[in-house]
């Protein structure tokens, strides 16, 4: 990239960077890792989003759609106990240019946004609160969206979901220390601690791609609260 392009890379907005882009700007040579270290600078406000999954412009026909990895039976298991917690998505094959994710307190204030750079085939990635970033407070609740950037200024293809940050119980305390660490995701599972059920057996499974034992766990795991539709994706590294 040349000192051209760097000036304007960081003089202009990013939503009129991507317009610019994409009407008449074509000396620059568009691709996912363009993207991939862009921080946004500004707050795109309101957007329309729903939770659970949703289709956009820049998926490919026939695909399954964007889907957040939240329950969808039971909405009171989005709970963390880490300061700094992992979101998982399933994100279809596409023609997205990069995702945005952003992260809200109940009063709507951004604390996170970031510019998440993607697979090169579907699968379900993870995205991580940096530990750098302020942590998430206890009892607050705390609302995301991961959009993805196709063709348009505006994303289109929306997902959303929440969390919460809890203390552990001192009986969840007292399970988790007497059980091994290979099991300890179903003792977050059963006390409604969901991102911690997924990060911890997620963890397993990379470290231990071949073992069939763990992804039949995961999946049995995602098909309890209703992911049945994406429990048989890979899990990208």
């Amino acid at each position: 990239m040349n000192i051209y392009q760097k000036k304007l890379l960081s003089s202009l907005t990013f939503k009129t960077l991507v317009l610019t882009l994409f009407i008449g700007l074509s000396t620059f040579s568009l691709s996912r890792s363009t993207f991939a270290n862009i921080t946004p600078q500004t707050d795109k406000g309101t957007r329309n989003s729903e939770g659970g999954a949703t289709r956009g412009s820049c998926f490919y026909d026939g695909q399954k759609p964007l889907t957040p990895l939240i329950p969808m039976t039971n909405k009171k298991l989005e709970l963390t106990l880490a300061s700094h917690p992992t979101i998982f998505i399933y994100v279809p094959e596409n023609t997205a240019i990069a995702g945005e994710f952003i992260l809200k307190d109940s009063s709507q204030k951004k604390v996170y946004e970031n510019i998440v750079s993607l697979p090169n085939s579907q699968g379900i990635i993870d995205i991580k609160i940096p530990t750098d970033q302020p942590e998430l407070k206890v009892g607050t609740n705390y609302n995301w969206t991961f959009s993805l950037i196709c063709e348009t200024p505006i994303p289109e293809a929306v997902v959303e979901g929440s969390i919460q940050r809890v203390n552990p119980s001192a009986d969840l305390t007292t399970k988790l220390e007497q059980t091994p660490d290979s099991d300890r995701w179903l003792i977050y599972s059963e006390a409604g601690i969901w991102y911690e059920a997924l990060v911890t057996l997620a963890e397993q499974i990379r470290s231990n791609p071949n073992d069939l034992k763990l992804t039949s766990k995961w999946q049995n795991l995602l098909n309890s609260v209703g992911l049945n539709e994406v429990a048989t994706e890979e899990l990208k590294q």
